[in-house]
């Protein structure tokens, strides 16, 4: 980030991988490490609320009792939305962007690939929430480094070969 960057001296709120966090503060959130696996930003402007999921999978359908929900579209989704609300967001006002879903290993005994079902999950589940989706930056074949920018609500992507994206 640059120095004229309203942001730049908060240092982001780390996100790993199957987590997600909440920024009441504007402090930016960034997740790493995103290949196949899907971010959904969620922001409620009006309450100044933000969060980041970083998921790997799109359903924790068999997955057993012991995994995090932040693991998987279907549960991390409605997890990230209850701590928004909880932080006195409201999710139904909120809007929502999205990334990640990179083909890095093709499977040719799959129909689709992982990072695709992993898009095709959090647009369903983000639809069943009644979140509109404002932005995308999906797809490919390279990893990312996303950033949320509450302040300004742009996601910064920076992908494996260094290109960066603002929207």
């Amino acid at each position: 980030m640059s120095e004229s960057d309203p942001n730049s001296e908060r240092a982001p709120i780390p996100v790993g991988i199957a987590e997600y966090a909440v920024s009441t503060d504007e402090r930016p959130l960034r997740t790493s490490g995103v290949g196949s696996c899907g971010v959904v930003a969620v922001y409620d402007e009006a309450a100044g609320v933000s969060g980041l999921l970083h998921f790997m999978l799109p359903s924790a359908q068999g997955a057993g009792e012991s995994r995090p929900a932040a693991k998987f579209a279907d549960t991390g989704i409605p997890k990230l939305l209850s701590a928004v609300e909880a932080h006195g967001g409201q999710p139904t006002r909120a809007w929502a962007k999205l990334s990640g879903g990179a083909t890095m290993v093709p499977f040719e005994s799959l129909e689709e690939s992982v990072g695709e079902q992993n898009v095709a999950a959090a647009r369903a589940m983000l639809a069943a929430e009644n979140i509109r989706i404002r932005g995308t930056d999906v797809g490919g074949e390279r990893g990312r480094q996303v950033t949320f920018m509450p302040r300004t609500g742009e996601l910064v992507v920076t992908t494996a070969d260094g290109e960066t994206r603002r929207w």
